[in-house]
């Protein structure tokens, strides 16, 4: 097989994010993982490496958020990084932190940036919430 420049690279792990993120809005977690290596890594959190620890991630944002979706405002993509800022949108139909279900529509923004290998798959992953934007809504603080 040719190896791929870099701008090729950059493109195909570009396109691998945002085909990831697709399926994730579709509830498809089964495929969506398999974007990610068998290795894989969170990095901004202790979590389970390997696909089952982020499969396990995001069924349970959508068994939290039952019709949560990602938009990808901004995606940069470099070689082997690709970085996006996403806005998440979902109804708030359980207990989140501590806060009964208010059926109000939550929505945060997140940036994540992803590590990719040399087949096109997520090898780690470092995200950052805007989890006071959540807190706010949940009006667990004010202003």
């Amino acid at each position: 097989m040719e190896k791929l420049t870099a701008v090729q690279t950059a493109a195909r792990n570009k396109a691998n994010y945002l085909k990831a993120k697709e399926l994730f809005n579709q509830n498809k977690v089964d495929e969506c993982v398999l974007y990610y290596a068998p290795s894989h890594e969170v990095k901004s959190k202790q979590s389970e490496k390997g696909r089952g620890g982020i499969q396990q991630f995001l069924e349970g944002l959508h068994e939290t958020w039952a019709d949560i979706q990602i938009i990808v405002e901004h995606v940069v993509a470099e070689e082997n990084w690709v970085m996006g800022r996403s806005v998440a949108t979902a109804t708030h139909t359980k207990t989140v932190l501590g806060v009964p279900a208010t059926n109000k529509q939550i929505v945060a923004t997140f940036w994540d940036l992803h590590h990719f290998n040399d087949e096109g798959l997520i090898i780690e992953t470092w995200n950052l919430m805007d989890s006071l934007a959540i807190m706010r809504q949940l009006e667990l603080l004010k202003g």
